[in-house]
């Protein structure tokens, strides 16, 4: 609730300070540069190359593991006691498997995202700065805190033009 109050307060703050002073306002939505700019298209389709057979291969052992589970529940009734054992051990032995195999896969997606994702707001950066002195930006705000924003005050193409005509 203080996050929410703390930010309607400086969006009013600067949305008074913006019109006391006849001043320009823009707002750019980050993720859509990182996402939507050539260079982040080809290091993200990088990282599903690197990534995408182990996620699949994922998806197969889920699969596997679901078939194995069906296949036990279906023959549980009919297996002496100790089989019925083995088997409920194998199954849980390979589903802790599956998903620490899950999550090390997750965790190493969402550090190679990060990691991408740093180096193209750093360079994003310089664009911004520039593209602010230029048309005389006072304020560029991140399009993920705003509650409204005219598109017209939207600089999210002008950013990844940039961006692209940069690389």
């Amino acid at each position: 609730m203080r996050l929410f109050f703390a930010v309607l307060s400086t969006l009013l703050l600067v949305s008074s300070f913006a019109y006391a002073q006849g001043s320009k306002i823009g707002y750019v939505d980050l993720r859509r540069v990182v996402t939507d700019s050539r260079n982040g298209k080809a290091a993200f389709s990088a990282v599903e190359a690197q990534f995408g057979p182990r996620g699949k291969a994922l998806e197969n052992k889920r699969k596997q593991l679901e078939a194995m589970e069906q296949d036990f529940i279906k023959n549980a009734a009919v297996m002496n006691e100790a089989s019925r054992k083995q088997k409920a051990e194998q199954i849980d032995r390979l589903k802790k498997d599956f998903t620490r195999s899950l999550e090390d896969f997750q965790y190493e997606l969402k550090k190679k995202d990060f990691e991408l994702s740093q180096s193209i707001l750093k360079d994003i950066e310089g664009i911004l700065q520039s593209i602010g002195q230029s048309e005389a930006y006072t304020v560029i705000l991140e399009s993920g805190g705003l509650v409204y924003g005219s598109p017209s005050a939207d600089i999210t193409d002008r950013v990844i033009k940039a961006y692209d005509a940069k690389q």
